[in-house]
């Protein structure tokens, strides 16, 4: 089992955790109650999806996870106020809606989002995910959850570039192609 640590608030994380729910990977809230009960686990990935400024005395535990972890996926679109990026084992990938993102949405419409990936990725099979755009379907109810579906297209192309496409078929987010 995998284990992903999220920081971010509750309605992004349920949205995401909903989305994982059939896969093999645990997401894990990590908020101000319970990250002295989570600081020693294991997590592969770390998402931060919010600003860090209610976690002041808890940023060393942060900042030990995400050193610990093989990659972090942080929104560029908010103000971090300690130096992740400094992390030399870790895989740093970022999201946004901004340029510097390495991965970001090229357009939004009615029926679609597309992906923008900026950078190639080394996946968890150590295979190289190249830089490209992918058009994803996404229903109705899901057009405002952009950084949701930026996070979740970042787990999947981590863990397996093709289980996108499976999983669109059972998707709450991504409609059938």
């Amino acid at each position: 089992m995998t284990f992903i640590g999220m920081i971010s608030d509750h309605k992004s994380f349920d949205k995401v955790k909903e989305e994982l729910k059939e896969t093999q990977l645990e997401l894990i809230h990590i908020n101000k109650k319970s990250i002295g009960n989570i600081k020693n686990i294991k997590f592969e990935i770390i998402i931060i999806n919010s600003n860090l400024e209610n976690f002041t005395n808890e940023i060393n535990i942060i900042e030990k996870l995400c050193s610990k972890s093989k990659y972090v996926i942080i929104n560029t679109d908010i103000n971090l106020q300690f130096e992740i990026l400094n992390q030399d084992k870790t895989n740093i990938i970022t999201y946004g809606l901004n340029q510097k993102a390495d991965v970001t949405v090229s357009s939004i419409t009615d029926a679609n989002i597309l992906i923008y990936l900026q950078k190639n990725i080394l996946n968890r099979k150590n295979q190289i995910i190249e830089i490209g755009e992918k058009r994803i379907k996404i229903s109705e109810n899901e057009r405002v959850m952009v950084y949701e579906i930026l996070i979740i297209y970042i787990i999947y192309l981590i863990n397996d570039n093709s289980i996108i496409n499976k999983t669109q078929e059972k998707s709450n987010f991504f409609e059938q192609n």
